[in-house]
């Protein structure tokens, strides 16, 4: 039988590594204990630190994906208020375009024709609505109204008199990012889709007006139109006398029925002018039966601009959509996250506390090794 000499240093030694390995345990819970995490190192648990970092990643882009539907929300309620506030602008037209077939007088239509007048300013200054320093209904033309204001012409939407050569009078145009869309009145819409009768090129341009907005990433794949595009309001397509679909301009309709309203002035001869102004004489303003016409024009002007609102409102749900689908991404992450790295922290304290009763009982046990010395042992 073998039989091993054990010398009270080999029990010290011995004593001193238990000591240090209790100690070394008792570390580990109180730095997880004070930190809140359960591993203070990659090498601790690779896997899992990788699986709470996947898990930090994903929570970033939903981070992302949420700020990116707000600024599509602020976007949207903006372009949804301007095109109500169009649609509350037409709608104050037909008020006083009925108001108008129940006049007495010329004179008394011409009171009413001022604030049709004053109504079609603030149409074309409500397509010009900027948010912050963009405009919202610009298209292309993102740069908005800045604090001391821009030119006329450096906005979306401007007005200018043009010589209209089937009637020789000078009329208010509209113009879009300086480009005459007014020549595209009363056009065929089966025209306005092929583009058969006007010139190939011109059309393409126009096309590209009307589909161009301002769109944002809110989410992996989904890339949505914030703004409206200014022509796809002002244009609207309706029906002409033969029942045949035309596309109109509500500004050039809101200009028809202030001079049905009003009258048109006479206008004195200017050959200088390039294109020469002819002699027009006055004319007076219609007569019920012409007026009770545009009253189904503007009708159909304000459907359309509520179905362009009804467009923007579905965009509003499905971003309030998204932005429930990314706060419920959140929990999920964060779960995820924290099963990976937080600690348990009833879990750390009563290891703690196992841990800490371990250490004292090796201490007693190890002074009850270390006190006896070879003088106590003689004596």
């Amino acid at each position: 039988m073998l039989v091993t000499r054990t010398t009270n240093m080999m029990l010290q030694n011995t004593l001193l590594s238990n000591l240090s390995m209790n100690l070394s345990r008792m570390d580990k819970l109180q730095n997880q204990m004070a930190s809140g995490r359960k591993f203070g190192h990659i090498s601790d648990d690779p896997s899992a630190l990788i699986y709470g970092q996947s898990a930090r990643n994903k929570l970033a882009k939903v981070s992302h994906n949420q700020e990116m539907v707000g600024v599509a929300q602020s976007w949207l309620t903006q372009a949804e208020a301007g095109v109500m506030e169009l649609n509350k602008t037409v709608a104050a037209v037909y008020e006083e375009l009925v108001a108008a077939g129940g006049a007495k007088t010329d004179e008394d239509k011409k009171i009413l024709a001022m604030v049709v007048g004053q109504l079609r300013e603030h149409y074309l200054d409500t397509l010009n609505t900027s948010f912050g320093d963009r405009f919202v209904f610009g298209g292309y033309n993102t740069p908005g109204d800045f604090a001391d204001g821009r030119p006329p012409e450096l906005k979306p939407f401007s007005v200018q008199d043009v010589l209209n050569p089937d009637t020789g009078r000078l009329e208010p145009r509209l113009f879009f990012n300086g480009f005459d869309v007014s020549q595209f009145d009363g056009m065929l819409s089966t025209d306005f889709e092929s583009g058969n009768t006007i010139d190939p090129d011109v059309f393409e341009v126009l096309q590209k007006l009307i589909g161009d907005v301002k769109t944002l990433d809110v989410g992996p794949g989904i890339n949505m139109p914030i703004t409206q595009n200014g022509l796809d309001i002002v244009f609207f397509i309706t029906r002409n006398d033969s029942g045949e679909a035309v596309v109109r301009n509500t500004f050039d309709l809101l200009t028809e029925i202030y001079n049905a309203v009003n009258g048109i002035p006479e206008q004195q001869a200017n050959p200088g002018a390039t294109p020469p102004v002819p002699y027009m004489p006055a004319v007076p303003p219609l007569e019920v039966e012409d007026l009770t016409k545009l009253i189904g024009l503007i009708q159909d002007s304000q459907n359309h601009l509520l179905t362009r609102t009804a467009e923007i409102g579905g965009r509003q749900r499905r971003l309030e959509l998204l932005e429930a689908r990314y706060a419920q991404d959140v929990l999920n992450y964060e779960q995820m996250r924290s099963d990976s790295e937080d600690a348990d922290m009833a879990e750390v304290i009563m290891y703690l506390k196992m841990a800490e009763t371990v250490y004292q009982a090796a201490l007693s046990a190890g002074a009850r090794i270390i006190q006896p010395t070879l003088m106590d042992f003689l004596r």
